[in-house]
């Protein structure tokens, strides 16, 4: 048998009980691998869900992006309903399990405090995967602006909608480099480590035998944006997209020979 699953308290104005219900639904093989890849023995206490609608107080108070937070040491997770989503979630599913990735990484390092790069990282590790729309942005990133520190990602959590964004594909990108360099362990080790009372910093080089600057510096030295377009590149949709805007050209240009040779046989009737 299992370690139990995180439980939750569903908190819904009538209109959006279903969705509660909905919610409460999650499969609880997916909470597990959320607890084992924190290290999390037992969940802890039941989780409080508040489903916002835009016109209650905890909407008014959030920026207007912004489709769900959560607040750790209250276990407590706001979902606004009505939000559009943005990046890195698609669905208020994907909200849901981003901010319960938040609680579950603060309960593995016994509520201690984790930068905001590491925090968002393992949280969207644990709701999505890595994919073309990550990689896309993750070459924008890249070319649209000069590399930064773990120290201004951090910052860039704090700024305009623009900024966030960048911050949160940034911080899944050093996470998951992160892992694919020093094990999938590592995150739950590094948490062990905080737990104890160890400060991030030297929990992270404890595990990981290096700095923070090193593995800022090893990350960035892999990111070439010859290694990161070619998967993107490469992949089915911009094949299929290459192939869209070469048959619209080709279509564009047999129109415009057509036309050229209407004129051609005009201007000939036109001398006879």
């Amino acid at each position: 048998m299992g370690a139990p699953s995180p439980q939750f308290i569903m908190e819904a104005p009538e209109s959006l009980e279903p969705v509660a219900a909905q919610l409460k639904e999650i499969n609880p093989q997916s909470l597990q691998r959320m607890m084992d890849f924190m290290g999390l023995q037992h969940p802890g206490p039941p989780i409080r869900v508040i489903l916002a609608p835009n016109g209650s107080p905890v909407a008014q108070e959030a920026p207007a992006w912004m489709s769900g937070y959560a607040v750790s040491g209250a276990s407590t997770i706001v979902l606004l309903t009505d939000r559009s989503l943005t990046y890195p979630n698609n669905s208020l599913n994907d909200v849901f399990l981003h901010e319960i990735g938040h609680i579950l990484a603060h309960r593995a390092a016994g509520e201690h405090p984790l930068p905001r790069w590491f925090d968002e990282g393992l949280a969207m590790m644990t709701a999505r995967r890595w994919d073309l729309e990550d990689r896309a942005r993750l070459v924008w990133a890249m070319v649209s602006d000069t590399q930064i520190s773990l120290n201004d990602l951090n910052t860039l959590f704090v700024k305009d909608e623009g900024s966030v964004r960048r911050a949160y594909v940034l911080a899944y990108a050093f996470t998951l480099d992160l892992l694919e360099h020093t094990g999938q362990d590592t995150p739950k080790r590094i948490l062990a480590k905080v737990r104890q009372g160890i400060p991030f910093s030297e929990a992270f080089a404890q595990t990981t035998f290096m700095s923070l600057r090193q593995a800022e510096e090893q990350f960035w030295s892999r990111q070439t944006l010859w290694s990161r377009w070619i998967p993107v590149a490469t992949s089915s949709g911009m094949v299929w997209l290459a192939i869209t805007l070469l048959a619209f050209w080709a279509f564009t240009r047999q129109r415009k020979r057509a036309a050229a040779i209407k004129r051609q046989w005009k201007e000939d009737d036109f001398d006879l």
